[in-house]
Formats: structure tokens, sequence, C-alpha cells
């Protein structure tokens, strides 16, 4: 390997090392130092200096009396400058202030922290200097690293205080022609599957069917069902066949929503009935965590989880993807008659499942489709799961297969009529089946009683069952079970002592998606090698939540113009029209320009474009010296865009609509 050389090390370090002025080979030579508002959390945590000596510390702030202070910090393993702000004017002219001097040694971090006056109101200095040159002033970085220089106020950018929660749907609006819907399902669904975790779909290991116990009653059977959905994890729940039925029969799948008491709530089991009365056979599965699962845990989601792109609506969705693979197999199941049905949680459950699984013929999610609230639990919330789009824009994806909403006055479906189902209609009339989707809303809180249950047997046994007798469908009596007698794990069936406990499934799991991301790598077959670069791209384009604004969509404005040293500087400002954000963007170009021009993007933004003598870096003028142009932009939060005065709102599940 060839070594690099001294040049090339140089630019390594100004890139990956911030604005430091590098000058260890020559200790008679000044170190300068320059850091933006947005570097100040890397500083809390410490830095190392250049070199030993007394640094001059000075900020970038507004005139007038001195407005920030400092003293050494007193703890003993870092060197430690604590600076606090005295008055500030955020309206004033700006100017650099000189706040004294400090011995820095190499063998201490030095660590820089902010004490404000009021910790509710944070602030901290626009730009902070460090030079031992005493009379060294930073006042060329301006040129390329802000835009403004009248005043020291963040760009103006909505995504600082304006934050979507889960309260909120994504105003879906049904595109205006049946490709364009083709186009939008496609995209939708690829995002469910990449952020359900299931791009690629994770392996398919043996399911191990268990029954571990079975309950006669009149017309029909309970059985008591185990599947070993992934190595070492189980999910139970029970299986309703009809009994005065021959051949093979429809199948509906009926997750639940989060009943303390799980699937063996009233209102659960008597759909089940009365389903298989009319000749379903019927499979009713736990949610995570609840009835057979509950050791487990109803909760499945961390920042490692996050990463490798798991959670558990993830883990539940799988869930449901392996059920119907057991089902389908079984003599008694009609593959081509597939329904589901569930409430609350369980209708979130229902869209997902049919969203990304064409097996499901029919699907009916009760109470739980709405323009506001998307989901209240960590079971219905995953990473990217929800940015773009909502829980009607999920359920459209069941077009043109048959649907029926149920919403009810007392909850957040409460303008299904008026909200969701005319969307949800004009997404059905694209694909030619206007026919196929129904609502209704009935004057109750938030259910699945009765009434809502007759509406739904109605429309299952129109679609799976071929009858449109109503008062046939109706619910009569049913007999109830104890819910202990349900449960698929007892004394003499008891929870398997190998199950995986959450931390185990992680490890398992993010070591399963390693070697399937490891196998997606270029290898010798080009073939092969173009399919996993589109499963990767789709993958990376919706991890990135990427959009690609027509020129209509875009804002631009130029803020501020500069000559010098045989360069132009243009300083502007991008964003969306619609959406608010406020891009802070330099471009620096050669007076000989061959039209070429070089995005340099960094975590530190324009910063990485200048020394803090204010010289274009080693890299930047690399290319600058080859007639290219070079771009730099504050990312969001940083340099230009950075308000240590505001702070974000952090909304429950934020990651999954920001």
């Amino acid at each position: 390997m060839t070594r690099p050389s001294r040049s090339m090390l140089m630019i390594l370090a100004l890139v990956l090392g911030g604005l430091a002025t590098v000058q260890a080979d020559d200790p008679a030579k000044p170190v300068s130092l320059l850091f933006s508002a947005s570097d100040l959390a890397r500083l809390a945590q410490g830095i190392r200096v250049n070199q030993t000596g007394s640094y001059t510390i000075k900020v970038w702030t507004t005139a007038g009396p001195p407005n920030w202070s400092f003293r050494p910090g007193d703890l003993l393993e870092n060197q430690t400058l604590i600076l606090q702000p005295q008055s500030e004017d955020p309206d004033g002219a700006p100017r650099w202030e000189t706040l004294g001097s400090a011995a820095l040694s190499t063998d201490k971090l030095l660590v820089v922290l902010i004490k404000p006056i009021d910790p509710k109101q944070p602030s901290s200095p626009s730009l902070l200097s460090l030079s031992t040159d005493p009379d060294f002033v930073p006042s060329r970085t301006l040129d390329i690293l802000r835009g403004q220089t009248k005043t020291i106020k963040p760009t103006l950018d909505r995504r600082r205080t304006v934050v979507r929660t889960n309260q909120e749907g994504a105003d879906f609006q049904p595109p205006s022609s049946p490709q364009a819907w083709r186009d939008r399902s496609k995209a939708v669904r690829e995002q469910l599957l990449v952020t359900l975790g299931l791009w690629p779909m994770l392996p398919k290991t043996e399911l191990n069917p268990r029954v571990t116990g079975t309950l006669e009653r009149e017309g029909y059977v309970i059985e008591k069902v185990v599947l070993e959905t992934l190595p070492g994890f189980f999910l139970a729940g029970n299986v309703y066949r009809p009994t005065k039925f021959a051949g093979r029969r429809p199948l509906v799948l009926c997750p639940h929503g989060h009943w303390p008491e799980g699937r063996m709530n009233i209102d659960v089991q008597s759909r089940c009935v009365r389903l298989a009365q009319l000749g379903c056979l019927v499979y009713l599965y736990d949610m995570v965590g609840y009835a057979d699962s509950k050791p487990f845990g109803h909760e499945f989601l961390n920042d490692r989880l996050r990463l490798w792109g798991l959670s558990l609506p993830g883990l539940q969705t799988w869930n449901s993807i392996r059920a119907l693979d057991w089902l389908l197999t079984r003599p008694d199941v009609d593959s081509t008659r597939v329904g589901i049905t569930g409430e609350s949680g369980g209708g979130t459950q229902t869209f997902l499942l049919t969203a990304i699984d064409q097996r499901i013929k029919v699907a009916a999610p009760v109470v739980m489709v709405s323009d506001g609230f998307q989901g209240g639990c960590v079971c219905e919330n995953g990473a990217g799961l929800r940015i773009g789009t909502d829980n009607i824009e999920f359920a459209a994806l069941t077009a043109p297969r048959p649907m029926k909403l149920v919403g009810a006055t007392g909850d957040w479906t409460a303008r299904t009529m008026t909200n969701a189902f005319p969307s949800l209609q004009m997404v059905y009339a694209q694909t030619g089946a206007t026919n196929h989707i129904s609502a209704e809303v009935f004057n109750f809180p938030h259910n699945y009683n009765q009434t809502s249950r007759n509406a739904i047997y109605s429309f299952l046994a129109h679609w799976l069952l071929g009858n449109d007798d109503v008062s046939s469908t109706r619910e009569g009596t049913i007999k109830l079970e104890d819910p202990k007698d349900l449960f698929a794990f007892n004394e003499s069936t008891p929870y398997p002592s190998d199950a995986r406990t959450p931390a185990q499934l992680e490890t398992e799991l993010v070591a399963v998606v390693g070697r399937q991301l490891d196998k997606l790598a270029p290898g010798e077959h080009a073939a092969s090698w173009e399919a996993s670069r589109d499963l990767l791209s789709t993958s990376l384009k919706v991890r990135v939540g990427l959009e690609v604004p027509v020129p209509r969509e875009t804002l631009a404005r130029e803020v501020r113009r500069a000559q010098r040293d045989g360069l132009t500087i243009v300083h502007s400002t991008v964003g969306r029209r619609d959406k608010g954000e406020v891009i802070p963007v330099v471009r620096l170009i050669p007076a000989q320009s061959n039209g070429r021009l070089t995005i340099l993007f960094t975590p530190r933004g324009k910063a990485d474009l200048t020394t803090p003598e204010g010289a274009p870096t080693a890299l930047a003028q690399a290319l600058l010296d080859r007639g290219q142009s070079v771009v730099g932009f504050d990312p969001f939060l940083i340099g230009e865009s950075f308000d240590p005065s505001e702070k974000r709102p952090t909304p429950l599940y934020f990651d999954c609509y920001n």
C-alpha cells in the first residue's frame, strides 16, 4: 500500500479535525482554532489543542457592553473553560469580543462549557476563536461562514420549531391519475417494508406449529396453537374452526387491540365465535407481550434496533406474515378467500399487513384510520414509518381489494365520513373498484362492540361467503370462554424455557440483518449486484427520507456576494416553498471557472470550507485550483441554522414522523 503524502495527511486533518491551523512541526508559528455554535456539544466532550501555550479567547457577538465572560473550570482531570453570557442584544451589530487568555496544554483535554444565566433560556456565542496570537482576529472567515454578517440570528427555518406528532396525518391527497397512484402506492409500500425491517424479508425458518389443546363447542372447535415465528420466539393464539361446513373455508385473521386482557377480551372472543358460526376459519393471535407472550413484554425498540431497522411494529407484522404462511398450508383453508379485521392497535396491524401482503383479499380496520391520531403505542410507531404519509394512505394501499372502515363518534375516527372516506373513495375510483370501499361511524366511544361487529359480519359475509342476507349474519347469544382456558401455555404445557428474551432476540436479529447486508455487497456476478443495488438504493432512499422537488417547489434567494483573492463568494438560502426550510448555502467560484462544481457535504457544514485565517481549506483550494466551483451548506441545526435559544420539540415517537 502506498504511503499517503504529507499534503494528503494535511487535507485529512483539516477535513476531519475541524478548523485548526496545523502547525505542530513549527512551534514558532501561531495556532488558531475556530468553532461555530453547533460545535459546542463536541467541545463539551473535550478536544486536544495542537500546541501548548497561552490562547486568547474571542467570541463573535453583538456590540455593546461586554456580553460574555469566562473562567477556568475546576475539573482536575481536564482543562476547562466556562463561558457565561452577561447580556446580549440579538438585534445589535455583531463584533469580535476578547474575553481574555488561558494557558492550555496538549497533555489534557480542553473542555468548553456554556453556563447560561437562565437554564430555560440557553444561549451560546455564534463563533468562538482560540489563538496563540493575541492579535489574531478571524474576521475573514465570515466571508465563507456566514451569509448574514449584520446579525447573529440564525436562519428562520420552520423545522426548528414545528415538528409533526402522532396527533397529525400527512394531509393525504389522492393522486390525479391511475398511473400516479400506481407509482405512489409502490413507493409507500416500499417505505413500509423498509421501515418495518422487512426489506429484504427476514429468513423464513421452521414454524414448528403445535396444538397444545382443543375446546369442543357447538358448531366449532377452538384450537390452542403455538408458532415459532423466529427461532426461540413464539406466537400463541386460537384457531376457531367451524365443524358444520365441509371443504376449504374462508380465513379471517383477528389481531386484537390494547385490551388489558388481550385476546381473551369478551368483544374479541365474540367476533371470533360469530365468524366461525358463519363458516369462517378464524385465527386470533397475541400482540407481542400480551396473554401467552406476556413474558416477552410489549416493548422492542431502542437506538440499536432503530439503526438496524428493527422495531416492535415490524415484529408484530412479521408474526402476522408467518401466521398467514402457516394457515394457508392447512387443508381446510381457501387461500383465495382471506380476510383480516382488528380494532385500534389491531386495526393498525390490519392495514399494515394488508398494505404489504397481497394474500389478504378483504380488510376491515376498525376505529383506527384517521386524518389525526396515528397510533399511541410503541407497537404502532417505528422510525421513518410515517414520514410523508399516514394511516389513510396506508389503508388506501388495500385498493382495489374490498375494505370497510368502522369509526366511532367518541374517538379520533369520528370524522371518518368527511376526512378519511372521501379520499379513499377517490383512490378506489382510480383503480376501477368504487363499490369495494365502504364506511360507517357509530355513536359510541372507542370500541369494537356488537353494533360495530354486526357491520363487519355482513361485509365479510358478502365478500368471503357470498351471503348478502344481513339478518342472517347478526350476532346472537355468544358463549364466552374462561380466559384461562384459552391460554396455549399452562401447567401441562409451560412457556418454553429456551424462549428468547428481548435482548437475546435483538442480538440474533441484528446478526441476521448483518448477514443479509453482507450478501448484498458487490461480488463476482454483475446480475446479482444489479439486483442488490436496486434493493439497497430503495432502502437508502427510504432511510434518508430523500425527496427530489421539482423546480416550481423550490425557493432560492441570494443573500450576499463578495469578491476577494480571485474568488467570487456567493451566499444564498434554499428550501421548498411549502416546507419552510431555509438552508444556508455558499458557493466559491474561481476566476477561471471550468463550469464544473463539487459539493462538500460535511457534518460541520460551511465551517469545513475555511481555515481560521479565512482561506479555503486545502481540499476546497485544491478543487478551486482545478477550476471547479465549490459549494458548501449548513445542514439542519448546524452553523447558521443553529439556534441555542430554541429547544426543538421532541414529541412522542418523533422519528416515526420527522
